[in-house]
């Protein structure tokens, strides 16, 4: 989990980056940090829901003595708007946090990009939308 955390870090900060973003605060979905129920600016929870390591021979590609890791995860970034907009500017920021992976994905592990439909959350009492997508890296050893 530490090198998705890793690559999942380095993504979030080359995205905090963008101009367009600068108004929203990321925040991981289980910390510590106290959240705001009634948001005054747009929130940016992220989530790692699921990972997968293999290890395997790297042989195909590179050599018979080259052994890997394969790490696999997908992430969902619920974003809130804030209480009192009503969702306005909630596509545009989404919008923008989809395009900006493609500039923040400089190794070139994030595959399926999507957006989720328009929700609300009754615990946030907040409109929110979902970013989500795959990462797939491989860290490679010589045995």
């Amino acid at each position: 989990m530490n090198q998705i955390t890793t690559q999942l870090d380095r993504i979030i900060a080359r995205l905090k980056l963008n101009e367009k973003l600068k108004g929203v605060k990321f925040i991981r979905e289980h910390t510590s940090q106290s959240v705001e129920v009634n948001l005054s600016s747009f929130l940016a929870v992220v989530a790692v829901t699921d990972t997968a390591l293999s290890k395997r021979f790297v042989g195909d590609y590179l050599s018979p003595s080259v052994k890997g890791e394969q790490f696999s995860a997908r992430v969902q970034i619920f974003v809130y708007a804030p209480a009192d907009e009503n969702g306005n500017g909630l596509s545009e920021i989404t919008c923008e946090l989809m395009q900006g992976l493609k500039k923040a994905d400089t190794e070139k592990i994030i595959s399926e990009v999507s957006v989720s439909a328009i929700d609300f959350d009754a615990d946030m009492n907040s409109i929110y939308r979902k970013v989500e997508f795959n990462m797939e890296f491989c860290l490679c050893e010589e045995v």
